[in-house]
């Protein structure tokens, strides 16, 4: 018989399980659900996740996101466990040591909230990446080609669309800002208006688009040749790497031109020599936290930053990185503290003083206004030795990591990592959220490049002889 407290209990017991039961079933139900849709859920976030990140560039964070929850869902679906997701290995544990020393070096940052922002992000896209990576490393052969397949389309579309835009002077955007004020950025600061009119956007509008087409360029051209039928795989592959060139070579964004014909050359040297390039791209990787800061101070000190030869973006940048230099050797163990630059920039000490030292017989403050525009530079300054030495490691472990795909595939892995070479070292602060989504989200791509390109291999020597 049951006591008088149990009996009070019971009720809720059989409530508790009661609810237990259906939160159970309703999660059945959901993973049911997505297992009858999973091709047109993959179909659609795979074709407009990289169109919106092409078009919209800020949206990377929430498209690598979705991409994540697409990847590990599916996986859970299927009614695989994600443990195995999450799993520790020597590349993921050197990750999380150069997370935590970002946590430890944003406690005497000069904006400590911005710079534990900045870590925490760091911390959660390397998760995410790692655990979609090893997701679509479990996917089905055919639903990996569904998502080449979207994804190869909406780069495709991004690709063409960015090339008319530049033919034709942004005249897409301009029609959309003028007939939608609302799609109008918060600023219009440089823009040219005319009775309310937007006439001229200007060229530093378009770069973040150009640098988000440079990082999935190499992805998608994998893809192509891989999922496509022998005889149109090359032409389409052709056709999408041209129409992407002449839309960079049409733009402003230097870097993305530095970016496009460094990763050129890595392609060609690859198709020969993987190993020889995969070494080659360590050694760079090593050498450019080396000797970035001598020759910043080089650069400086045989006048570059007043060579007419250089555009005036390249000029500032000579400036922005002797300051840097310079100022590297006041703090060279433990840096200054994430995200301090930006918060010396905007200090009334620093706009009053520094910034117009040298202005007048320069034209470019002696500064380093947000960012350095280099993040081998912004590492030495903000992060010291310390955060180089785990930079450096933690990289190479990535480059080195790229011998452990197929041969075929890695001459194209191996040219996507020298265009990211060239957009960090020229480009946006390395703190900035949306560039470090799209740098997740162009690792994601290859991820899902490379693991189509396996199956396609293993087909293929299947039906050798």
């Amino acid at each position: 018989m049951l006591s008088h407290s149990n009996r009070l209990h019971l009720p809720n017991r059989q409530w508790a399980l009661r609810q237990r039961y259906n939160t159970v079933n309703s999660m059945q139900q959901l993973a049911k659900l997505a297992l009858r849709r999973e091709p047109a859920i993959i179909r659609t976030l795979f074709f407009l996740g990289p169109l919106l990140t092409l078009l919209v560039p800020k949206t990377t964070v929430a498209i690598l996101v979705v991409l994540f929850l697409c990847c590990v869902g599916l996986e859970i679906a299927r009614g695989n466990g994600v443990t195995g997701l999450f799993r520790i290995n020597a590349t993921l544990a050197l990750f999380g040591i150069t997370a935590a020393y970002l946590f430890v070096n944003a406690t005497w940052s000069l904006d400590p909230e911005r710079a534990f922002t900045a870590a925490l992000w760091f911390t959660l896209i390397v998760l995410m990446c790692f655990a979609a990576a090893r997701a679509l490393a479990r996917w089905p052969e055919c639903s990996l080609r569904m998502a080449a397949a979207a994804f190869v389309i909406g780069i495709g579309v991004g690709v063409a669309f960015l090339l008319f835009e530049a033919l034709t002077g942004r005249v897409a955007t301009l029609a959309l800002y003028n007939a939608l004020a609302f799609t109008r950025p918060d600023s219009l600061k440089e823009f040219v208006v005319r009775n309310g009119e937007i006439v001229r956007i200007p060229p530093g509008e378009f770069n973040a688009m150009i640098a988000v087409m440079l990082l999935a360029l190499w992805p998608a051209l994998l893809c192509t040749v891989t999922h496509l039928g022998h005889r149109s795989r090359y032409v389409v592959a052709v056709a999408l790497l041209i129409a992407a060139t002449v839309a960079i070579f049409l733009s402003n964004h230097d870097s993305s031109k530095v970016g496009i014909v460094a990763s050129l050359v890595v392609f060609a040297l690859a198709t020969l020599s993987p190993t020889g390039t995969r070494r080659g791209l360590w050694l760079v990787w090593c050498l450019a936290f080396a000797l970035v800061v001598p020759l910043a101070t080089a650069a400086y000190k045989a006048e570059l930053h007043q060579s007419d030869r250089l555009p005036f973006s390249a000029q500032a940048r000579v400036t922005l990185w002797a300051y840097t230099a310079e100022h590297v050797q006041a703090t060279p163990l433990l840096g200054i503290g994430g995200s301090s630059t930006r918060k010396i920039d905007q200090s009334p000490d620093n706009r009053r003083m520094e910034w117009k030292k040298k202005q007048k017989e320069e034209g470019f403050g002696w500064r380093a206004g947000a960012h350095a525009h280099n993040a081998f530079l912004q590492t030495w300054y903000e992060l010291g030795a310390v955060g180089v030495i785990l930079f450096v490691v933690t990289g190479s472990a990535v480059i080195l990591s790229l011998g452990a795909i197929p041969r075929g595939a890695q001459r194209f892995a191996s040219a996507h990592v020298a265009a990211f070479f060239a957009i960090i070292a020229f480009a946006w602060g390395m703190w900035q959220g949306w560039l470090m989504a799209l740098t997740g989200l162009s690792a994601l791509y290859v991820a899902l490049a490379v693991n189509v390109y396996r199956f396609s291999a293993k087909d293929a020597a299947a039906t050798e002889p």
